[in-house]
Order: structure tokens, then sequence, then C-alpha cells
């Protein structure tokens, strides 16, 4: 233990030794976490000056830069690697034309990704401006700047699925049902299009937003529709922050402790014959969103396999929040764990006999690691009862520090959540609104629960702050960006979505349909109020790869006569299909600010189970 945490022995004056820490570790641990900063900042530095030349070429070559670059990926430098991804955001794809026989064609349009406007708008911005993203201020960009907003380039195109544009759908022929469709959007972006950007200070990334209005045209062969649409896009580009910090004295010291690779592999045997003596240990069944068991583990729960399988000692430290993957297999061919391992570890094959495991960016995870003391009693409660509670996700909100929130909240595109055996998703998702309800008194509790509006001014000054947190966004209100305003009644739309961007694929167009009721109840002042929905069953097709084919809510016990048919296909398919249905309970957090913007809030528990299509019905129908 001792060489792996690098503590020293002294003698405890009650008699007997401990362990401590030396000042030496401790400071060169310090410094590591300054150089973690430093390195970002080096990084972006390079990002930048990388855009600024890729943007000065020709898309001809930018493509012919990334062919070479990608031939020769095996052998890249740090910043040949940098190159090569901004040359994979910065290139648009060109697109092709199918025609009815199949042939497919390359035509003069571009498919540009939101990478693509990000990269761009970085490689305009001055140098000035590259200090004030390094200090964490979100910079925007808007085709019509308000004070302190810059210009949006003319070559930072936006998705083309956020131009204007038009569908044109033709039918083959007079008595074919069969047609082709082609997508024609605008060569320059809309006249209301915006750009927020902002350094995440906890991760190697930088977060945007990108919002626009625009109109989609839709062609027939005897009519055309125009309808007015806006989007809202929010997500991240990341960095490897690796190369920055191989030269610091820790980084080296742990490469240098580390066994290397060909010889970590000699010491561990081709394959091993299945242990009898004893059982494997359980490998935890995590809930990350997949109804398959889950293969991405701890790091900690492969070691635990393989000192299981080899009868090898290891010592290793422990974090939920890095994961790897890890088949069974690897049991009886330890060999082959041991590449994904490295990759998340230092591993020293010590002279003792023992494999030591030292988690790389160690000094990272220990500052956001959640305690065992929380995640554990919840998992107990979760396997004996199959839930939680919203009370339960409001108590663990309410203990976590300002940084893990900072962490978790910057970090809910990446999901990299810990590994709990309980789902941790609705607590990122609606962290917010779980911090502000972590501070309300029993009774406010109560009035939230029976369905009423709470004025925000019955609350204390600290509620009323968790208040504010949870009606503000991520980013500031894109009203910011535009010296005009924007389309008024479709940005009120979007902004009642705008916090569904993480929901997943079963339930956000339900909870979608229910706030954009132009009906719904909106107090006078501002507000918050829980509003309890519906338990609501959906089945799907499931298959050993945890592909969902089919998905269908289920309200009756009898279902549409194609439906039944159609799913039943789909298992005569395939055979490791089988039908499951996801049981979902689902509660809405609603918020209102000062100008009668709602803020919502979804929160939703999924469990799944075993479901049994009820008996066709007969019908006179003759339906496909």
């Amino acid at each position: 233990m001792a060489k792996l945490f690098r503590y020293e022995w002294r003698k405890h004056e009650d008699g007997g030794y401990m362990l401590y820490v030396p000042d030496e570790t401790r400071l060169q641990e310090e410094k590591m976490t300054n150089a973690v900063r430093e390195a970002r900042r080096k990084a972006i530095q390079d990002l930048v000056q990388l855009a600024r030349e890729i943007r000065q070429m020709r898309f001809e070559e930018r493509e012919q830069a990334r062919q070479m670059l990608s031939q020769q990926s095996q052998s890249l430098s740090p910043q040949q690697q940098m190159r090569l991804s901004l040359l994979r955001g910065m290139t648009p794809t060109q697109r092709e034309r199918v025609t009815p026989d199949g042939t497919r064609t390359e035509t003069d349009q571009y498919y540009f990704h939101e990478h693509y406007t990000v990269y761009h708008c970085l490689a305009s911005l001055p140098d000035r401006a590259i200090e004030a993203l390094l200090s964490r201020q979100t910079l925007g960009f808007s085709t019509k700047p308000a004070q302190g907003v810059f210009a949006l380039p003319d070559d930072a195109l936006l998705p083309d699925f956020m131009r204007d544009q038009q569908w044109t759908f033709q039918t083959l022929s007079d008595d074919s049902e069969d047609y082709t469709h082609t997508l024609q959007a605008s060569p320059r972006n809309p006249e209301f299009a915006g750009v927020w950007l902002r350094m995440c200070s906890r991760l190697s990334a930088i977060e945007y937003q990108i919002v626009s209005w625009y109109t989609s045209t839709t062609a027939l062969s005897d009519r055309m529709y125009t309808t007015p649409s806006s989007f809202r896009r929010e997500s991240v580009i990341s960095f490897e922050l690796t190369p920055y910090l191989q030269e610091h004295a820790l980084w080296r010291f742990w490469e240098a402790w580390a066994t290397p690779a060909t010889q970590l592999q000699e010491t561990f045997p081709e394959r091993i014959e299945p242990r009898t003596d004893r059982p494997a240990p359980t490998i935890p069944e995590y809930r990350d969103g997949e109804m398959v068991k889950s293969r991405w583990i701890t790091p900690v729960d492969a070691l635990e396999q393989i000192a299981w399988a080899t009868r090898r000692p290891i010592i290793s430290d422990a974090f939920r929040t890095g994961y790897v993957f890890f088949e069974p297999v690897y049991r009886s061919a330890p060999r082959q764990a041991l590449p994904r391992l490295r990759m998340y570890c230092w591993l020293r094959a010590d002279e003792s006999g023992y494999l030591l495991a030292r988690h790389k960016y160690y000094w990272g995870y220990r500052r956001y690691e959640l305690p065992e003391a929380w995640l554990r009693p919840l998992e107990q409660k979760y396997e004996q009862q199959g839930w939680l509670t919203l009370d339960d996700y409001i108590a663990l909100a309410g203990k976590l520090t300002d940084t893990q929130v900072e962490y978790f909240v910057q970090g809910r595109h990446f999901r990299h959540f810990p590994r709990t055996r309980f789902e941790f998703e609705p607590l990122v998702s609606c962290l917010p609104a779980l911090r502000f309800m972590a501070v309300l008194n029993a009774a406010q509790r109560r009035q939230l629960s029976s369905g009423q509006w709470l004025p925000r001014r019955r609350l204390s000054p600290p509620q009323q702050r968790r208040f504010q947190e949870a009606v503000g966004g991520y980013f500031p209100p894109v009203q910011q960006l535009f010296r005009e305003p924007p389309p008024e009644a479709r940005l009120e739309l979007q902004d009642k979505l705008q916090n569904l961007i993480d929901a997943r694929w079963m339930y956000d167009y339900v909870v979608a349909e229910q706030i954009t009721n132009p009906d719904a109840d909106v107090p006078p002042e501002p507000a918050v109020r829980l509003y309890d929905m519906q338990e609501q069953l959906r089945a799907f097709i499931l298959t050993d790869t945890g592909y969902i084919d089919v998905d269908f809510p289920v309200k009756v016990s009898e279902v549409d006569e194609h439906v039944h048919r159609m799913i039943q296909r789909e298992l005569d398919a395939d055979p490791s299909s089988r039908l499951m249905a996801a049981r979902l309970r689902r509660l809405l957090i609603e918020f209102v600010d000062e100008q009668g913007e709602r803020k919502v809030y979804q929160f939703v528990l999924s469990r799944y189970e075993p479901y049994t299509l009820p008996p066709l019905k007969t019908s006179n129908s003759e339906n496909p």
C-alpha cells in the first residue's frame, strides 16, 4: 500500500505504525492539479491556432490533408492528432444523390456538422477573446449581434437542418407509391442564428449552444407549404490533455513506475483453467440507461475478477467514475483484459507477487467521487424495492458539494457518471431542481406534492437563490445574443424544451406534448410546482446487443393488429430478441420566472420487466 499510494510508515505514539502522506507526495500532487489548468490553457491555444490555419484552406485541401493524416494515424504526434480532429470537424461531407436504380452520384451539396460551426467561431476570435474564454467567460456569436456579442462569421455555417431548407418529394410514376426526395439547404445562415461558447473548468472540453430560427418548405407534386421552425442544440467539443501532461514530474513517475506492456503481459498466463474451489465474484449490474446487463464496469470490478481467476493479490485505489469494458471470458484469458485496463490505470507487477493499480487522473477523480456511505444504502434500497423515490434523489442532491455539482452539470453531455446500481441520470438531468427542493422545509414539500404553486415570495433568501439557479439555464438567455428581438412565439416553444435535451428515447416526446400545452396554467408571479404524471408502460423489442427495434405504448389489453403482426415478425427474425416493457414513473418540476417563461425539469424513473403480447384478435380487415 505504501508503494502504491506513495505513503510512508512512521511509529505511532500509542504503539505500532501508521501510514502518512509525506510532504513531497502532497506537494507534487498539488502541482499536478495546477499543471492540469495550464495544460487546458495550452490545448485551447493550440486548438484555436490550428483552426485558424485550416480556416484558410479550401474544402478540397482540407479533405486531402484529412486523408493523409488518417492513413498514418498510428504514428501521429499530439498536435497532428488534434489537427486530424479539427480537419474532420471543419471538412463538410459532400452529399450524394441516389437514383431509383440505386446509383449514387456526388452533388454540389455539403453536410455541415455542428462542430464545423463551433470551430469556425473559435478561429474567428481575437487573442483577447481567447483569454476571456480561458477565464470561463461565456462568448456569444450572432447574425444580429447585441453589444458584447461577436458577429457570427459567414463561413461558420450551421448544419443544414438549422438553415432555411426545401424538401422536394417526387413519385417515381403515376401508378407507384414509391418516391424520391431531395433536400436543398440555403447556402447562408438564417436571419436569426446564434452560438454560445464556454470553457468547462472541470473537463477537457468546450460547451456550446447553437440556436436558429428558420423556415422549412415542402414541395409535393401538387402543392407546397412552408413551416416556420426553430432549433436549439447543446453539446461539447472535447480535447485530449494527456499529451500536455506527459512531461510533468508526477506523470513521468507513474509511467516509469508501471510495468511495460510486454513485460506485464508475460506475467499473466495465456489461458487458465476455471476455478472450482470458490465462485467468481458477482459482476455488479449497474444501471446506465441500457436494458441489457452492462459490460461497462469499474476497473476495480475488473481487477477483482482477475484476482479471483489468477489467485493473484491485487491492491488498487477505487473510483466509480471511470469504467472499462469487461467480458466474462477474460476470467480464463486475463491477458486480453490488460490492454483495456492499461488505458485507465498504471499497472505494476511487483516483485513480491502483487499487482498494483493506480488510476490515471486520480488527483481529479477524488475531487468528484461520491462517498460510499451515500451510495450503498441507495443501492440496497433499489435492490430490495426495485425503485428509489424522488425524496431519495432530493436527499442525495442536497449532499453534493459545489465542486461535484459543477462536475455533473458540465459533464451532462459526456454521461461519465458514477457506476451505480440505481439510475443516476435522473439526478444529473434534474440537479438544479432537486437542489432547490433539498432546501425546502416539510410544509413547503407538502404544498408542492399536492400540485399547488409555491410562490417565490414565500421562500427564504437561501431558497430564492436555489430557485434562481433552477430557472436559469446553462447558458445566458438566447435573447441576449441579438440586438433585435428574435421570433418570440417560436422561441417560447424551445425554451420550454431546452432542459429536455438529455431526455431518453422512451419519454421525451411524451413530456414535450404535456409542457407545450398552450392552455397550461401559468401563475401571475414567479413560482414552482410539482406535476405528477400518470405511470406509463411502454413495450419494446430487445436483442442481445441492446438494440430497440419497435417501441409502442401499452394503454389497453390489446394491440392493433398491424402492430401485432409487425412485432411478431421482428421477434421471429432474431432468436435473441424478446419483448420487454418499461414501467415509467414521471414527474415534472415546473418553474416560472419574472417574465412568465417556464422552465420544466423532467424527473423519470424506469424499471424493466418482461412483456407478453396479448392474443391476436380476429379481424375481418386484411391489413398487410
